[in-house]
């Protein structure tokens, strides 16, 4: 009779050989995908502007493009075209979402870009016609999810009272937020707020969207006319645009979907031939969630903490001059009696500590106007620092615009619009004054604090 201690010696033997036999095929793989990488840097060269500037996937410009696409609008032969609109009507086509597309005038669909919450978080891009509807578009290329992003994003618009609201989650290839960015009760059990309201969009099918609703249409042929006697109006430079857009849309998701076919047929000319049954099945997903996974997120968050103390010490030595520049501000807004608050100058810590998770900390910020407050903000992308005197506001009627021309001839005449940022300008260390600036903000709180009601 076989002892106990047998058996499980037996089964462990069994265990540990299935495992390296595992590993044996993952090895495979892996050889197999570093001679896929070397044969495409063998296929004919395809120029990608945006590739050659290393912004292919740089999540914020692509964003700023998809959504200047988005709000692209313009008439031809006395039609009212809308770039917005035509993406409504795709959502309506592919999963059934309701927009009364008859009913929507072009001019009243808003395009925002990172809309800011109550939690200063940013959406990456919102469509918002009237109270009808919100699309809330969170592009995510190759970042991480953030504690509660995507429930605090839904929440923050639910709060401005839309009748109906989409959420679409915008990758590279087929991918579902983190439990901890939005539960998934949320929007896939039927009934929940969400359920049939959000979807995964990859950057591909926004690519094959408009090479074939738009590029590539008959309606939109006027685009290919080349007789300048019968088309005054000169669409080249857009139709250029549009090939860059679904080129670079294309090549988002084209670079891993080539990989992802060659490893599929690698895995059935090895692990999937020995899957006969579900029970097979099973047992590599609990060999690769039980022993594989926890040790590929342990190597993950290894490398996600090496990367945060790189940024973070690029940011200390580089932010220093931006801290004495921050001080001297407040030195001067003190002395005029404009100190409200322990915390109206963030803590050193707290700014590099910010910017090292990927936030936007706002070194000064204590003048309360419910949404207008002057603020000197920075944040560090790019392995490169951005600080800035601006206003953000995400007010539909945006008053503060009547009050331009009197900001630019009486308090400051740098301002810029820059998305959400109604006030925005980039400060120059070598060439700005830190006393003005805050003089600047002073007259800029006091005209506000006067006009806005």
């Amino acid at each position: 009779m076989k002892s106990i201690g047998e058996d499980f010696i037996k089964d462990n033997k069994l265990k540990n050989k299935l495992l390296l036999e595992f590993f044996e095929k993952l090895i495979k793989v892996k050889h197999e995908i570093k001679r896929i990488k070397k044969e495409i840097k063998e296929f004919p060269p395809q120029f990608n502007i945006f590739d050659s500037i290393n912004l292919l996937n740089h999540e914020n410009y692509n964003s700023n493009l998809f959504a200047n696409f988005l709000d692209i609008k313009f008439k031809h032969n006395g039609n009212e075209i809308g770039f917005a609109k035509l993406f409504l009507k795709y959502l309506i086509e592919e999963f059934g979402w309701e927009f009364d597309l008859e009913n929507i005038k072009i001019e009243d669909i808003k395009i925002k870009r990172e809309l800011s919450t109550e939690e200063r978080k940013r959406i990456d891009i919102f469509i918002g016609y009237k109270e009808k509807f919100a699309v809330i578009i969170e592009n995510k290329i190759w970042a991480e999810d953030g504690y509660k992003q995507l429930e605090n994003y839904y929440n923050h618009v639910k709060s401005q009272e839309y009748d109906k609201i989409y959420m679409i989650y915008l990758t590279p290839y087929e991918r579902e937020p983190s439990e901890n960015s939005l539960n998934k009760e949320l929007y896939k059990k039927e009934g929940s707020e969400l359920y049939g309201k959000f979807k995964n969009i990859k950057h591909e099918e926004i690519g094959n969207w408009i090479k074939d609703s738009i590029l590539e249409n008959e309606e939109f042929s006027f685009l290919n006319n080349e007789d300048k006697e019968n088309n005054k109006k000169d669409y080249k430079l857009l139709k250029s645009a549009l090939i860059q857009i679904i080129n670079n849309e294309l090549s988002i998701s084209q670079g891993d979907k080539m990989t992802r076919e060659k490893i599929k047929k690698i895995l059935e000319e090895n692990i999937f031939k020995d899957i006969k049954t579900v029970e097979d099945a099973n047992e590599y997903i609990n060999i690769f969630d039980k022993q594989v996974k926890p040790l590929l997120n342990e190597k993950i968050a290894e490398i996600e903490a090496i990367e945060r103390e790189k940024r973070k010490a690029i940011i200390e030595k580089d932010i220093q001059p931006y801290l004495k520049f921050t001080k001297e501000v407040a030195k001067y807004l003190e002395s005029k009696n404009y100190k409200e608050g322990k915390d109206y100058i963030k803590k050193e810590e707290d700014i590099i500590n910010n910017m090292s998770d990927y936030g936007y900390p706002r070194h000064i910020q204590f003048f309360k106007l419910e949404g207008y407050e002057p603020m000197l903000e920075s944040n560090f992308d790019n392995n490169s620092i951005s600080y800035y005197f601006a206003i953000y506001t995400d007010d539909e009627n945006i008053k503060i615009k009547n009050l331009k021309p009197k900001i630019e001839n009486d308090i400051f005449d740098k301002f810029v619009e820059n998305s959400g940022w109604i006030l925005y300008y980039e400060i120059d260390l070598q060439k700005d004054n830190p006393q003005k600036i805050a003089q600047a903000m002073i007259d800029l709180y006091e005209l506000l604090k006067k006009e806005i009601k």
